[in-house]
């Protein structure tokens, strides 16, 4: 009950935020490039997409006998079984188009501001990495997404076991993964998973750097700080969905491959879900550029405010000494 209360407070907040960043993206922004203000345009409607999924049906997976469930327990769900399969096929497919989109945006910015820099095998690289995520979320349509009615005694099994309450009409999905296709699932998905994490991590160095040999930093060290805040925070925040979306697979995956029960992980698995919609590289770029305007207008405000104290002084020195 609290889990599902805490996701429901996190899905309305990461709804409303979305919203209201969309607003600011398409409206308010000051992106050059009108390719970019897309992308990001792009990224945060599945970010909202998300939070509307994980808001109405609340996907939860499960294991049991080795096999892979996934049910529905939201505010709409079980309604009807074809609401529950779009839903919850909906939702891991944004889940994967999301992490895919990360590596697309973080690929334009690195071919946006290092134009200098054409490496062949680089942008192979990402690439490939996002085509596989692309493979493998359609792995998951293919072996996840089936309903099959023997199914229904491991689905309640598996809910006394974890002491949840038990819905009549709530969808089982699931499939069967050969021994072998699992291995290589498994590895595929841990390769891509920490391939697009040290993507980031080139990237955003790449860039740092990049400014660096432009000039773009201040010789001011208060602001040369806040260059430096402003990139080690876009580099935390750009890794932080990557990893959100890829460890509950992962962890499902792993499972399923072990014969292991996840019980109560897998509630908060979905609240971890649920937090991409709020912590993700768009929040922090609008945050830091608002704390940045706010520093600098206050550096400015303070520097003109000494500068006139430093006259008055003077002229009233001068008047004393006359």
């Amino acid at each position: 009950m609290v889990h599902h209360l805490i996701e429901t407070v996190m899905n309305s907040l990461s709804i409303v935020f979305n919203c209201y960043l969309l607003y600011l993206i398409r409206y308010h922004s000051t992106f050059g490039e009108k390719l970019y203000k897309h992308l990001l345009t792009i990224d945060s409607a599945l970010d909202l997409m998300l939070g509307v999924t994980t808001f109405v049906a609340q996907p939860m997976a499960l294991t049991g006998n080795g096999q892979l469930l996934v049910i529905t327990t939201g505010f709409l769900a079980d309604r009807s079984r074809l609401f529950d399969t779009s839903i919850t096929t909906l939702f891991v497919w944004i889940l994967h188009t999301n992490v895919v989109w990360i590596a697309v945006q973080f690929l334009y910015r690195y071919r946006l501001l290092c134009k200098s820099s054409k490496s062949f095998i680089s942008n192979t690289l990402i690439v490939t990495v996002a085509v596989t995520h692309s493979a493998i979320a359609f792995v998951v349509f293919h072996f996840t997404f089936q309903a099959r009615p023997e199914f229904q005694p491991m689905f309640h099994a598996v809910l006394d076991l974890n002491n949840w309450p038990n819905h009549s009409n709530n969808y089982i999905a699931g499939g069967d993964i050969k021994d072998g296709l699992l291995v290589v699932f498994v590895v595929l998905s841990v390769v891509t998973c920490w391939s697009s994490i040290f993507i980031v991590i080139w990237c955003e160095k790449s860039i740092a750097k990049h400014f660096n040999e432009l000039g773009e930093y201040s010789t001011q060290s208060s602001t040369q700080k806040m260059h430096k805040e402003f990139q080690r925070a876009l580099l935390a925040m750009a890794i932080c969905p990557l990893v959100t979306t890829t460890l509950p697979v992962l962890y499902f995956m792993f499972t399923i491959a072990f014969r292991l029960n996840p019980g109560i992980i897998s509630a908060l698995m979905t609240i971890c879900l649920s937090s991409i919609t709020i912590f993700n590289p768009l929040t922090i770029i609008i945050c830091f550029r608002c704390y940045r305007h706010a520093t600098l207008r206050l550096f400015t405000f303070w520097s003109h405010k000494n500068s006139v104290g430093q006259t008055r002084n003077a002229v009233s020195a001068t008047r004393s000494s006359n």
